[in-house]
């Protein structure tokens, strides 16, 4: 693992492969970058595969600002040239594919094929209520057991995938989620669950991220001129769908793909089909 500060705060990062072309991944919110693990290794033969925290998650520092898309999508490119990488594949998951789309916004030159993961995009949806699609059981637990806890009224929230992540994350931190925990949803199984369920309230808390996190970033009629190929995956019945959707009317290069069977986090969940489907679009022939 190595340090670089970019943009005033330290990001911690690491590299696996040393193949001829650069691929960057990006995990979403309250996550950090072994997330990317699995994918991270089946691509490691072919490419140089770099994982980063971004700021205020894993091992990078908290900061007071720059949780935005864009501020972070700068962070990615800072990030790139602090290992000397002039241009690379993007593919991030879901708040990261937002920050994967700001930086092909900022410098497309510098992006040779972009992956989306379930991907909600603020400019194109920037609303998202509960019942926007049909609840899982997980769901309707932790909507019960945290308006019950902490008063959380659902039904009037806009904003239910970041209310989400703070409901589990208090959830987790107050120990009131034994029975709902797994290995796919935030904060779940695992070493460092609770770790990552107190930082994430520390960013919340500490910082100006919750008001940084609902700028909408770059206009539709800018995203209409990124000339990238562009692989969308998402899976059905996402609440981020709609954001796949208006994608895949304004990129001019791009293709969906609709996951069944799967939930939010697919890429841990359903890795193996994630990494098929990226590696496939990853030896596409990119047109002349």
């Amino acid at each position: 693992m190595g340090y670089s500060v970019i943009n005033g705060a330290k990001l911690a990062w690491q590299q696996l492969g040393d193949g001829p072309e650069d691929l960057i991944l990006i995990h979403g919110l309250a996550a950090n970058r072994a997330f990317w693990f699995s994918t991270a290794s089946a691509m490691a033969e072919r490419f140089r595969v770099t994982l980063f925290d971004l700021r205020g998650h894993g091992y990078s520092e908290l900061s007071p600002d720059g949780y935005a898309a864009a501020a972070m999508a700068s962070d990615v490119l800072g990030l790139m040239d602090a290992l000397d990488i002039s241009d690379a594949v993007l593919a991030g998951h879901s708040y990261g594919g937002a920050i994967a789309l700001e930086a092909t916004a900022q410098a497309p030159a510098r992006v040779r094929r972009l992956a989306l993961f379930d991907s909600r995009i603020q400019v194109l949806q920037p609303a998202m209520r509960l019942n926007d699609q049909p609840l899982s059981a997980y769901e309707k637990a932790v909507a019960a057991a945290s308006a019950e806890a902490y008063g959380y009224d659902w039904e009037r929230e806009t904003q239910v995938g970041f209310r989400f992540l703070e409901a589990t994350a208090r959830l987790r931190v107050d120990g009131l989620d034994a029975a709902l925990r797994d290995s796919f949803t935030p904060f779940g199984e695992g070493r460092g669950a609770a770790r990552a369920a107190r930082q994430w309230l520390r960013i919340l808390e500490e910082t100006r991220a919750p008001g940084e996190f609902e700028q909408v970033g770059t206009p539709p009629e800018d995203l209409t001129r990124l000339d990238v190929p562009t692989l969308l995956m998402y899976a059905q019945g996402s609440r981020c769908m709609p954001s796949g959707e208006a994608l895949s009317k304004l990129l001019p290069n791009n293709r969906i793909q609709v996951l069944l069977g799967a939930g939010h986090f697919f890429p841990v969940s359903h890795a193996a089909a994630v990494n098929q489907e990226l590696s496939g679009f990853l030896n596409e022939p990119v047109p002349a």
